[in-house]
């Protein structure tokens, strides 16, 4: 897919996307960061919204990249290490996850703050199959009636591909916290509307 096509699949995805809502189409390829700041916003918040509806219904899971799309997006020896280590997220996120909705109950999604960030190379450690944008930990900010913040963090590997970020796996997710410390003193690779 041309670069100029991707990213306006991306920013179509960005704009029909918000709290709930599922990227429409199945990744075919990942794609490097988008140059322009904008389009790398949209990207971001897009996937900060999906990603934030998921919590705030208990199924962070919901964000994570099926079996088959792993195939389509990475070599094949790493699809199977990173499909065998996915088997065990559940046990990996705990109970933990059953907390996050009441956390996030009567918030709106602000922002994000991505760690990690950086395009990968094709065949490199992570195995993709193309170069491409990825994240281990992602701060999903939300805001509540009265301007008072909530945070939580969550970590995983993340890719950028054709349909908006997925998460190849979930390592971690916390608890949300008011006003959380690290919506200031956070060293961000990239961030949208937190500071």
């Amino acid at each position: 897919m041309a670069p100029r096509a991707a990213l306006a699949l991306v920013l179509l995805v960005a704009a029909c996307s918000g709290p709930g809502a599922v990227a429409p189409a199945r990744p075919t390829t990942p794609l490097v960061m988008p140059t322009e700041v904008a389009a790398r916003h949209a990207a971001m918040d897009a996937f900060g919204a999906r990603l934030f509806a998921a919590l705030a219904a208990g199924r962070p899971a919901d964000v994570m990249l099926g079996d088959d799309e792993l195939r389509v997006l990475l070599e094949s020896d790493a699809a199977t290490r990173i499909g065998a280590h996915r088997a065990t997220v559940g046990m990996r996120l705990g109970d933990e996850v059953g907390r996050v909705p009441l956390g996030l109950d009567g918030s709106q999604y602000l922002g994000v703050c991505l760690q990690d960030a950086r395009d990968e190379p094709a065949a490199g450690p992570l195995g993709l199959r193309a170069d491409g944008w990825t994240f281990r930990r992602v701060l999903v900010a939300a805001e509540r009636p009265g301007g008072r913040r909530v945070a939580l963090w969550v970590d995983g590997l993340f890719v950028f591909t054709d349909a908006g970020f997925g998460a190849l796996d979930l390592e971690r997710v916390e608890s949300p916290r008011p006003e959380h410390s690290d919506l200031e003193i956070a060293p961000c690779d990239m961030a949208t509307r937190l500071r």
